[in-house]
């Protein structure tokens, strides 16, 4: 009785601290908002909106659906090397399911949850562990994208106050992705891990591990997978660019996403606020400022391009509504 108490206790308390972490995101993200929206004249973010050419803004959503189409794709070669045997329509439809579930749903069930438990088939650790491994490699992906985004910088424009930060990204991700899938190096931190009793973490991380190993030979679907991880980056830098095509600018070329889409991708990985919200506008004006973009322009640019990835979640909704899972 005492232990059931102690559980409920437990379960309690990192229910409220959940909330409260949504909460403070939320306030962020809207104090921030609120902070560019009074900073920066509200008329011409709104004229910018207004502006927009809906050809441009087509082509924007179609870009933003391939993103979503090579997400999935990227997932399905995992799930195909653990032999889930689940079609690749199956797959999309989940990923917009999970798509949905990260932009509308509340935080606790969150995309990558989703993903697992509609593709789990009694094998949960396995789901699990393809949808790890797609995270791990679409960071590695990010991380090559923007480190050669702040090469150009230093290069051209002699600025280096991101390399470090790149640099040190990437790192940290080689090297948990190396110890992660390594069975020799892992092996000697299992007992180590084994002993952290909080929430059972130890023996869900040495679970996890052992469905992890088979990929680290598989060096045919890791790179394909980082391929599509690039691939997904640069759609993410095209969707914005021609958003800004359609409020007829035509001065900021294609590179210039190129170089600060990868930048904001890293800094929006912070979970300081919802979704990013604020944080992503914030570095928009930022980065953008250097290549003579108004802030109005860069912030209707950054709304826009989240609100058509908003619209594909609705999609995403609309699959959550009529597909069942057994």
């Amino acid at each position: 009785m005492a232990s059931r108490c102690g559980q409920f206790l437990t379960d309690l308390k990192k229910e409220n601290i959940k909330k409260f972490s949504t909460i403070l995101r939320v306030v962020v993200g809207v104090g921030l908002i609120a902070f560019l929206l009074w900073r920066f004249d509200i008329n011409k973010i709104l004229n910018n909106i207004g502006s927009i050419s809906t050809g441009y803004l087509i082509y924007a959503f179609i870009v933003y659906f391939l993103f979503v189409i090579v997400s999935a794709w990227r997932w399905q070669v995992l799930l195909d090397f653990k032999h889930f045997k689940i079609p690749f329509g199956k797959t999309l439809i989940i990923y917009f399911i999970a798509l949905f579930s990260n932009n509308l749903l509340p935080t606790t069930v969150g995309g990558d949850v989703m993903r697992v438990m509609y593709s789990m088939k009694g094998r949960r650790a396995d789901a699990l562990a393809t949808v790890l491994v797609d995270r791990i490699l679409g960071f590695v992906g990010l991380f090559i994208f923007a480190l050669f985004a702040v090469v150009y910088l230093l290069i051209v424009k002699k600025q280096t106050e991101f390399l470090p930060f790149m640099i040190i990204g990437l790192i940290i991700i080689i090297v948990i992705t190396y110890i992660f899938f390594s069975e020799r190096v892992y092996s000697r931190l299992s007992p180590i891990v084994q002993k952290i009793k909080v929430f059972r973490l130890g023996k869900r991380l040495n679970n996890l591990h052992e469905a992890t190993t088979d990929f680290g030979g598989a060096w045919g679907p890791i790179i394909l997978c980082v391929v599509l991880s690039i691939i997904i980056q640069a759609f993410l830098a095209i969707g914005p660019f021609f958003v800004l095509r359609g409020m007829g600018n035509y001065e900021v070329g294609l590179l210039a996403f190129f170089v600060y889409l990868p930048i904001i991708n890293v800094v929006s990985m912070i979970p300081i606020s919802l979704n990013a919200l604020g944080v992503r506008e914030y570095f928009y004006v930022l980065l953008f400022s250097r290549v003579g973009l108004a802030g109005e322009t860069s912030l209707a640019v950054s709304l826009v391009s989240f609100f058509l990835i908003f619209l594909l979640s609705i999609i995403g909704g609309i699959f959550f509504i009529f597909y069942k899972k057994k």
